[in-house]
């Protein structure tokens, strides 16, 4: 009996090892360990989207000149409306206290006058955390969360056509967030005359923290309008690097790609947002190699240029820029196109160490 009941548990020993390897070979799913419940009360879902938007995104890519024709401004993502009505005594004035963490340690302040906030440019599928105060009161701490979406787009006052290049789930792990933008010029073509407002420019520096603008316009014609500094203020640095546009940008560019990811690769220009005039070929083009590099399947590319369309930039843009920009590629060794695009860039000259610099800096 004692021989039997030594191999039983040796059979459920060898079963309870290969679960274990089984398991720790799977690649976790961060999005598993959002919460639902807090403070006993269930954590709402919010979306970013607009109805328009979010019926794109669920269609095909390719469907995309159905809902943005380039022609007006659709490409601002949906206020997130928190109603605290319910949770404070009435008062002439409240604090609302906005975090990540429900120690409020780094809270963002919004001050109002209602019983109601309205929120932007908050990361997708990370929990947040709140409460309210009064002169005399303070509410208990509630948390919500904003739903999966595959663009982050965002609201910056003056400028179109803005989003995070982060965000994208890659074998069960997002890219991260709020390092990395996308969106159109801050200043006239050809003049120092901003677009961009106050309540643009506070939002991409105090909120948004952002470090460093990379300018991807003209410099011999003087597309880029004489710039010597970053209209973002002292505190962001100013970087030029003149790119063509006018077919496809990856070969025309092919001689600046190498100082790309010198800038790509420096982690010390983090936060970091770069643009052309509208944010659409060069921005694209720029978007299309670090989304490759970073594992993000075709489709999302597909999608993360498109959506331009939803911005006014004159005319509609094709998949078939995309299409080229693969064609472009395909001939580099390896099997994935992350492996070709990183491939690729080796082949015309860029830096290895900035390449890897840049990934790690974005997957870390």
């Amino acid at each position: 009996m004692n021989k039997l009941i030594k191999k039983l548990l040796l059979v459920l020993l060898i079963l309870g090892s290969a679960f274990l390897i089984i398991s720790c070979g799977k690649n976790k799913d961060e999005d598993e360990s959002i919460i639902t419940e807090y403070n006993g009360n269930a954590v709402k879902e919010y979306t970013i989207h607009t109805e328009l938007q979010a019926e794109y995104l669920s269609k095909g890519y390719e469907y995309a000149t159905l809902y943005g024709k380039g022609k007006e401004e659709l490409s601002k993502p949906q206020g997130i409306e928190i109603d605290f009505s319910d949770i404070i005594s009435d008062s002439t004035s409240y604090e609302f206290y906005l975090d990540l963490s429900d120690k409020f340690d780094n809270a963002r302040i919004y001050n109002t006058t209602e019983k109601k906030v309205t929120l932007y440019n908050l990361m997708i599928m990370k929990v947040y955390y709140y409460k309210v105060k009064t002169s005399v009161s303070e509410s208990e701490v509630y948390a919500f969360v904003v739903k999966e979406a595959m663009i982050r787009n965002l609201d910056i006052d003056g400028v179109t056509n803005a989003r995070d290049v982060g965000g994208y789930k890659v074998d069960g792990k997002r890219i991260n967030q709020g390092l990395l933008y996308r969106m159109s010029k801050f200043n006239e073509d050809e003049s120092l005359e901003l677009l961009i407002t106050d309540q643009g420019i506070n939002e991409l520096v105090n909120v948004l923290k952002v470090k460093t603008e990379l300018d991807l316009r003209q410099t011999d014609d003087n597309e880029y309008g004489g710039l010597t500094s970053s209209p973002l203020g002292d505190s962001v640095k100013y970087i030029n690097l003149p790119m063509t546009s006018g077919g496809n940008c990856i070969l025309l560019n092919k001689d600046e790609l190498k100082d790309l990811f010198k800038i790509l690769g420096d982690e010390s220009n983090y936060p970091l947002v770069f643009h052309c005039s509208i944010g659409t070929d060069r921005t694209g083009m720029v978007s299309f190699l670090a989304l490759n590099l970073l594992g993000v399947s075709r489709d999302e590319i597909y999608y993360d240029y498109l959506f331009s369309n939803f911005a006014p930039i004159g005319r509609v843009r094709l998949a078939s820029t995309i299409d080229d920009y693969y064609r472009t590629i395909e001939d580099a060794k390896g099997k994935t196109d992350k492996e070709k695009t990183y491939n690729y860039l080796l082949s015309v000259g860029v830096d290895k160490k900035d390449l890897d610099k840049f990934i790690n800096i974005m997957t870390k």
